[in-house]
């Protein structure tokens, strides 16, 4: 649950950010999530040092003041760029669309109604299930296929350098050929770390399988944003993602860990539990690709209409 809302608040800040860079959606948002992704590295490490010095209390007291400090201090000097904000100096090109900025933007009271927000709410719900099931088994997984755990912390390692570069290079490159070819290469990735789990017992494959979770999964964060920032506009998308975002939280936390853990317990193996992930994945990525666009106004023909109303 303190995750779910750690996932939004700091989103939210996302797309605040977002909103200043309309021509650099993707860049903005893989920096962000980059860093997001990226701050595990030494974080993780400082807490469980603080945690052998003193005790859990210590640690989870020391990380709420430095928390709260940073984002209070940070969101304070944080605003909402303007409505219909086009960046100094951009030219629009001459066979390009118009900036997402200049089109109207949806409410959630009116983006929940279309096909796209539903489309976009399976994409969130069933795509990270593969990563739960994946990530929180490898450690078993290679038990059981006879590696030495102490790789288990290099794939860790090696997880969160693939996290941080997926984000960032794959989020840089959503503003060059479209979110749902990058997405597209997201579930190719996480595609390949489900082939290497269930054919290979190498300790190579093992480590490119987490490699390859690390980028598919991670950049995913840098897709969403991006998705809901297109279809919707700036204005209210930090909201109707937090919306969407339900779909993750009650699938992925209620549903699939049963589901999973049923399939190992019913087969006694990984393989019927890993299928499983691999189709949600493909379900997801289906739900991407049938996203339509949204039909929004100009900003001057919406306003137009609101004032003749």
């Amino acid at each position: 649950e303190s995750r779910g809302l750690g996932d939004v608040y700091k989103r939210q800040a996302m797309y605040c950010v977002m909103g200043w860079y309309p021509d650099k959606k993707g860049l903005a948002t893989g920096l962000c999530m980059a860093f997001n992704g990226g701050s595990s590295a030494f974080l993780a490490p400082l807490c469980s040092g603080i945690t052998q010095m003193f005790n859990v209390k210590v640690t989870l007291f020391s990380c709420g003041i430095v928390c709260a400090v940073i984002c209070i201090v940070c969101g304070l000097g944080m605003k909402s760029a303007p409505v219909g904000y086009v960046p100094v100096g951009y030219v629009q090109p001459s066979s390009g669309a118009a900036l997402s900025s200049q089109y109207e933007s949806y409410p959630i009271s009116r983006a929940w109604r279309t096909r796209q927000f539903w489309l976009q709410l399976g994409a969130q719900a069933f795509f990270p299930a593969f990563y739960l099931i994946m990530f929180s088994r490898f450690s078993m997984f290679m038990t059981d296929k006879g590696i030495d755990l102490a790789y288990a912390t290099l794939g860790v390692s090696l997880y969160n350098v693939g996290n941080v570069v997926g984000r960032l290079l794959l989020g840089k490159l959503t503003d060059n050929i479209g979110y749902k070819k990058v997405y597209l290469c997201c579930w190719a990735l996480c595609m390949i770390c489900g082939i290497c789990l269930l054919t290979g017992s190498s300790v190579a494959m093992i480590l490119i399988a987490y490699i390859c979770l690390g980028a598919g999964f991670g950049a995913t964060n840098s897709v969403y944003p991006v998705t809901i920032n297109k279809s919707y506009g700036p204005v209210y998308a930090g909201g109707i993602y937090g919306v969407a975002l339900f779909g993750y939280m009650i699938f992925c936390t209620l549903i699939t860990p049963r589901i999973s853990a049923a399939l190992v317990a019913s087969t006694g193996g990984y393989t019927a539990s890993f299928i499983y992930g691999i189709v949600l994945s493909c379900v997801a990525v289906v739900s991407m690709y049938l996203i339509p666009k949204v039909d929004r106004k100009p900003l001057d023909a919406a306003e137009k209409q609101a004032e003749s109303v």
